[in-house]
């Protein structure tokens, strides 16, 4: 245990003398440090002497206008435009004497001397501490100091034999992009290079122009080189790419990247994975801020050059792929083969593709979606893709709410619930959201009784007597939510269903021109998982959709192509992709129609037959008898039940009675009693177990439960 302390306290010195001693800082970040202030205070006195310039040649033009309108001047007057002439002189002196700023060849001792000031200041705060200590040990607090020696032992046994790291931190970004003319006082380290065979074919700085089918995924098998085959000379598409991240300002010039496997070219595109060089502050998300500009540094356009972080890897490990023609330029259609076995909770619907022609799925698993952008950008399609593959689940309750009828009137008829009258389409919208509201807390209790939290917990019970999937698309939810009646009313709806109804399985999908505070606020955009904005005309709108600041960190869809209808952004897990929307229309489409039509639709109900002589009705069943009923009704009733409550339950048996097969839902039972729907709910719990529900023939959705091993 001696050991182990010692050795941790002896680390833990080392630690304290390598950061007191400023030796975490480089030499590099401190001679830009000394060049940024040199440069900052050279700005400064520019600013100064043309400020004093400006004021005293305003002085002297004023007493030269005064003397030629005059005819002369006083001689106060001569005296204040002498001196302001003298001061304009002297000004600009000054402003022609500092000319422009150039980066000093600084002495090696102003670094060291640097060091020492920065190492003067941590060794005070180190000090401060153990000041505070002594005097408190010495004056009121007599145990303060063995605390601490204590506290020290403590740590260095907690430490014990494992030295710390020593390494010098990262010259940050921005000062790098400050002071760009600085070069590193020191040798950088080697890079290490991938191994060239002699022999191997040079590579391409961008590949050739020839248009080739779709292409899988980059790096999977079927893509890999064969057998013996030479891979191409990384070298020159290296020194490109050092030389662009360079030329933006992402890394110092003379850097270069680190290539972490070996590149990847096809006829259609090329592909690295690199590493940013360390010792530079450069990340990932500083080389997609400049994204347009190192596309041209490489002689492509912003669609052709595709970069993202490598899943696993550090924040300076990122793919760059340089394409030889836009990758979201041609259209992809959904068949309607994609959509015949959709799966909306496992597999998921197919609504879109990446830059390299991967399938994205929508999985309505604890996922709302809000698509946004401009008119005519292509929401309406992929919109017609989400409700395509819900209405082919049977297991989906689709609720479509339509505020630019007739966008969506195709589907009328084959929703379960279709609004679009404006004149009376928030009003319906408000009542419709106003019963999922309800419904949710009905499903809680199914939850509870089943020991789960959430839906997500138990995939087999999808689709199941009261946990259907609840589906709300709402296109353009600006013109309900905006409405001066009932738009506070379906906001707030809204919110409580974007906070609440993944876990019970009602899922939002709200599609709006614009976003903000005014359309959709924070409770809702806060809960909803998936944000997909397409085109818009600045970057404000853009963020409005995928989040504040995304347009600063690279992603907007400002700089789209507005032509290419569904192209557009989504935002995920905290990522961010590039896709376009699938196009779902012509014969798919109407054969996508007729499926759900012999899924959906309600079967016609033939013609009545003739009239024909029937004999005398038979004796009604026993199930049927009323006066049975009456006696299970009070056999189930509590020993001792208060007047109040038996009249009461007998009024609910008599609603259901008069409603017959048909049946009606608790909730209408309990508020035509003003009796609480959870009352209402065990009083059918107890009447399903004696059998009297089954007896009136009432639907599923009347009772608690259809059997007993379905409670």
């Amino acid at each position: 245990m001696t050991h182990r302390t010692r050795s941790g306290a002896r680390h833990l010195a080392i630690y304290l003398a390598h950061w007191a001693g400023a030796h975490t800082v480089s030499n590099e970040e401190l001679l830009r440090r000394i060049v940024k202030a040199r440069a900052e205070a050279h700005q400064t006195a520019v600013e100064e002497h043309r400020r004093l310039a400006r004021k005293a040649l305003k002085t002297v033009e004023k007493y030269t206008r005064i003397a030629g309108e005059d005819g002369g001047l006083t001689p106060s007057a001569k005296a204040v435009l002498k001196s302001a002439q003298v001061e304009a002189e002297r000004n600009t002196a000054a402003l022609k004497a500092l000319g422009e700023f150039e980066v000093p060849d600084l002495d090696p001792g102003q670094v060291r001397h640097r060091r020492k000031r920065i190492a003067v200041a941590r060794c005070t705060v180190l000090a401060a501490p153990a000041a505070g200590i002594v005097t408190l040990s010495a004056t009121t607090t007599w145990w303060a100091a063995p605390a601490a020696a204590i506290l020290g032992v403590v740590a260095s046994w907690a430490r014990g034999p494992r030295p710390f790291q020593l390494t010098t931190r990262p010259v940050p970004a921005e000062l790098i992009a400050e002071t760009p003319l600085v070069i590193p006082p020191t040798p950088v380290q080697p890079v290490v290079q991938a191994v060239i065979t002699p022999g191997m074919p040079a590579m391409p700085q961008h590949p050739p122009t020839v248009v080739a089918p779709e292409q899988p995924t980059p790096g999977t098998p079927e893509q890999q080189p064969e057998a013996g085959a030479q891979a191409p000379d990384p070298e020159p598409l290296v020194a490109a790419l050092s030389e662009a991240l360079a030329a933006c300002r992402v890394i110092p010039t003379g850097r270069k990247v680190t290539l972490v496997e070996t590149p990847e070219v096809q006829d259609t595109y090329w592909s690295a994975v690199v590493r940013l060089p360390d010792a530079t502050g450069a990340e990932v998300g500083d080389v997609l801020k400049i994204r347009s500009k190192l596309a041209g540094e490489l002689s492509l356009d912003r669609a052709r050059l595709h970069i993202e972080s490598v899943p696993g890897a550090d924040e300076k490990t990122l793919r760059v792929v340089g394409f030889d023609v836009d990758p979201l330029a041609e259209v992809r259609l959904c068949t309607a083969d994609m959509l015949a076995d959709v799966d909306v909770w496992e597999r998921g619907i197919p609504i879109a593709v990446d830059v390299f022609g991967r399938l994205l799925y929508l999985r309505l698993q604890d996922v709302s979606i809000l698509l946004g952008g401009s008119s005519r950008s292509g929401k309406g399609a992929a919109l017609r893709l989400i409700i395509a593959g819900c209405l082919l689940d049977a297991r989906v309750r689709l609720h479509l709410a339509d505020g630019k009828h007739p966008g969506q009137y195709r589907w009328k008829g084959l929703t379960d619930t279709y609004i679009y009258k404006p004149e009376t389409r928030a009003k319906e919208l408000k009542a419709m959201l106003a019963g999922l509201v309800r419904e949710m807390g009905a499903r809680a209790e199914r939850l509870v009784a089943l020991g789960i939290e959430s839906l997500a917990e138990r995939s087999d019970l999808v689709g199941t007597e009261g946990l259907t999937l609840e589906v709300v698309v709402v296109d353009e939810v600006s013109a309900f939510t905006g409405d001066p009646k009932y738009g506070a009313e379906i906001t707030r709806h809204l919110a409580e269903l974007a906070q609440r109804g993944l876990a019970f399985g009602i899922i939002l999908v709200l599609a709006t021109q614009l976003n903000d505070t005014t359309v959709l606020p924070k409770q809702i955009t806060g809960n909803v998982v998936w944000r997909w904005c397409m085109y818009c005309t600045d970057a404000d709108e853009s963020n409005t959709i995928l989040g504040k600041g995304a347009a600063g960190r690279g992603w907007s869809t400002h700089l789209l192509d507005p032509k290419q209808r569904g192209s557009g952004i989504l935002r995920r897990d905290g990522r961010y992709i590039t896709l376009r929307s699938l196009w779902l229309d012509g014969e798919n489409m109407a054969t996508v129609l007729d499926m759900v039509r012999a899924l959906r639709a309600t079967p016609a109900v033939p013609p009545a037959p003739a009239p024909v002589p029937r004999p005398a009705p038979a004796p009604e069943p026993e199930a049927a008898d009323w006066s049975v009923l009456e006696g299970w009704l009070a056999d189930a009733a509590p020993a001792a039940p208060a007047p109040a409550v038996t009249d009461t339950r007998a009024q609910a048996l008599q609603l259901i009675r008069q409603a017959g097969p048909q049946g009606i839902k608790r909730a209408a039972v309990a508020d035509a009693l003003g009796t609480p729907a959870n009352t209402v709910g065990s009083w059918l719990k107890a009447w399903t177990e004696q059998g009297v529900i089954q007896a009136l023939g009432a639907p599923p959705h009347t009772r608690y439960a259809a059997t007993d091993d379905r409670q």
